[in-house]
């Protein structure tokens, strides 16, 4: 087990916490990643009303614990608690590990559930657990510079051994020239009386040598400056592996967002379901009104194109609703402004039945 999961897990074997604990003092960015994490909504009950609704409990409960007291009478120290993103995320873990087995929202337990937590939280803190694994987190992190220092020194070693061998075949290539330098000044002597030709030769083998000086002098100073390019190069990569770890640490936040959008699908699916239901009985609704359209299927006839529009609404209506969360209520109100419609046609029908019986006995004999 990381260092880091290590805390709360003596009186909650089962318990992961996956950050450490936090203070008021906190980076913003650590208290963003952990307000994303927070489980509820205007429905549920969060960290912080809970643990102010037991806190007095704790209080009477461990009235006898002088170091329990002193941590629940100290406000820093339930400031601490407060924004301890550990003990947060636990509570939420906890929290909706109960509703998703129940399948119910208990404001009871997530209150029972935040005594627990904030109780296992006093305990660690008394016993100087969290100190120990900040500090252990301290040595790891300077486990790790030290191994990228070691490996830029590797990489300097490696930087001035070839600078080592371009300095010693440098030295090889101008030894041979001197060589040959001295070789051309011997023959020179040699043939000085005999040829005065070879001393103009020889005076153009002393300009290519000074051209050969002056293109080595300014390979050098290419050199130079392209070792203070590598330095450059070291400095950016530098700066590189810092956005590196603020990429890595955005990678965090994204996937703590990542499990607020499943716990937002799994809400999703709930109410895609109710949905669901409800389209039932709306259909359940229809199949009644369309008995009775067959038992009124003279009056029906006059109004058969107003029906049918109707119906298209209604299909169009159930295939919103299975897309659309925010068509609900309008689905609602249009099937309910078509039952007052056929409830009102209805009750026509049957007032101007009593009115005329003759004719409308007459007229359903001609339709069978």
């Amino acid at each position: 087990m990381p260092l880091h999961r290590r805390l709360f897990t003596e009186s909650s074997p089962s318990r992961d916490y996956t950050d450490l604990r936090t203070s008021p003092s906190t980076s913003p960015t650590r208290m963003m990643s952990s307000s994303l994490t927070t489980y509820g909504s205007p429905t549920h009950q969060s960290w912080d009303s809970a643990l102010n609704d037991i806190l007095s409990v704790l209080r009477i409960q461990y009235r006898n614990d002088d170091d329990v007291m002193l941590f629940l009478t100290d406000p820093d120290k339930l400031k601490q608690l407060q924004y301890s993103t550990a003990a947060k995320m636990e509570w939420n873990r906890r929290v909706i590990k109960e509703e998703m087995d129940s399948g119910i929202h208990s404001p009871p337990r997530s209150r029972r559930i935040a005594k627990e937590v904030a109780i296992d939280y006093i305990r660690r803190y008394l016993d100087g657990e969290e100190e120990r694994v900040d500090m252990l987190r301290k040595i790891h992190i300077l486990e790790h510079d030290r191994d990228d220092a070691l490996a830029s020194l590797v990489e300097l070693e490696k930087d001035l051994k070839r600078s080592k061998d371009d300095n010693l075949r440098s030295k090889v290539d101008n030894t041979n020239l001197k060589d040959e330098v001295e070789k051309l000044r011997g023959d020179n002597e040699l043939l000085r009386s005999d040829n005065k030709e070879l001393h103009a030769e020889s005076d153009r083998t002393r300009e290519e040598n000074e051209n050969v000086r002056s293109e080595n002098s300014a390979l050098r100073e290419e050199n130079r400056k392209l070792r203070s390019e590598n330095e450059e190069l070291r400095a950016e990569n530098g700066t590189m592996r810092t956005e590196n770890q603020k990429v890595r640490s955005d990678n965090v936040d994204l996937r703590e967002e990542a499990g607020t959008v499943r716990s937002e699908n799994l809400e999703l699916r709930r109410e895609n379901q109710s949905l669901r239901e409800e389209n039932q009985e709306v259909r359940s609704e229809n199949l009644k009104v369309r008995g009775n359209n067959n038992a009124l299927r003279g009056e029906n006839d006059r109004f058969r194109t107003n029906n049918e529009s109707l119906f298209g609404e209604n299909r169009k209506m159930v295939r919103e609703n299975l897309e659309f969360r925010s068509r609900e209520d309008e689905m609602r109100m249009l099937v309910n402004v078509q039952q007052d419609v056929l409830g009102g046609k209805s009750t026509t029908h049957v007032e101007v039945c009593k009115e005329e019986p003759a004719e409308g006995s007459g007229e359903e004999e001609d339709e069978v």
